[in-house]
């Protein structure tokens, strides 16, 4: 039976990778996504989920628009979160199903449903300070010492650190961070083999990669960074990611650091297996 999974989700260009291999895989039942502001505002993350779900085949899929805030990665993924492309995307014939994230969580989450949060963490700890809990909860965020908008903070922990302190805290979740998604490079060659209207979106992420790149002096295999496709992997086959338990807390400005809340970690994947199983599924 398929495991019910639902996306809390900014798209975003890694989002559009990662629900697309969620729509894709038999493993899990797609029951809904949940937008939040972070890759760009509230608006687009909503449409570009709206729009998603159309090319891929899956308006049966429910978008429930969520919490608003500063969108801030348009440099990295286009003004319209996409490259450029979202206008090239269908419509979504079916309208947004509310704007209650934590009256969907509570009205849909059963003891077998996991949920897979690869934005900025607003909705999820607004559910769980109304006493929402998730059975399972994967988060792609943070870094061991490692950021990408400061020197220590991830992009979704940074955009809302008082939301990731509620997560860590109390929401017993599996952290995908930084330092495991940044050595997952989908290369020229996965992009060529895989869908080609997702290929399309990534320009833009291409190009902010490779100028900083040049401007860090760093050498890294052309492609892009498929890190929210990375966790939602976990929740489609568990065991993808190889797990390990960390002392751990969110500090003000949104990083990780030492603490006394016990949370898994994903340290480690076989990246070119896990590669193949994206290329396949991604694949038309």
């Amino acid at each position: 039976m398929a495991t019910p999974l639902i996306i809390d989700t900014d798209p975003g260009v890694d989002d559009a990778f990662a629900i697309a291999l969620a729509a894709r895989s038999p493993e899990v039942d797609l029951v809904g996504l949940t937008t939040v502001f972070g890759n760009v505002g509230l608006e687009l993350t909503t449409a570009n989920a709206l729009r998603l779900l159309a090319h891929l085949g899956r308006t049966d899929v429910p978008v429930v628009k969520g919490s608003a805030g500063t969108g801030g990665a348009a440099d990295v993924h286009g003004e319209d979160g996409l490259g450029g492309q979202a206008l090239t995307l269908p419509e979504n014939p079916r309208a947004i199903a509310g704007d209650d994230p934590t009256r969907f969580f509570a009205d849909t989450l059963t003891p077998d449903t996991v949920v897979a949060a690869i934005g900025p963490l607003t909705n999820i700890a607004r559910a769980i300070e109304a006493g929402v809990e998730f059975p399972r909860l994967i988060v792609m965020g943070g870094g061991l010492g490692l950021g990408n908008t400061t020197a220590r903070a991830e992009f979704n922990f940074w955009a809302d650190p008082e939301a990731a302190q509620v997560v860590i805290r109390r929401g017993n979740p599996i952290i995908v961070p930084l330092n495991l998604t940044q050595r997952c490079i989908a290369d020229t060659e996965f992009l060529a083999n895989v869908d080609p209207v997702l290929s399309n979106l990534t320009g833009t992420y291409r190009a902010y990669l490779a100028r900083h790149q040049e401007q860090n002096h760093s050498h890294r295999e052309e492609g892009i960074l498929v890190h929210d496709a990375v966790a939602v992997a976990e929740a489609i086959v568990p065991g993808t990611l190889k797990l390990a338990v960390h002392g751990l807390d969110i500090d003000d400005e949104g990083a990780l650091v030492g603490g006394k809340h016990q949370v898994e970690v994903a340290e480690e994947t076989d990246w070119p297996a896990l590669r193949s199983f994206m290329e396949q599924r991604l694949s038309v």
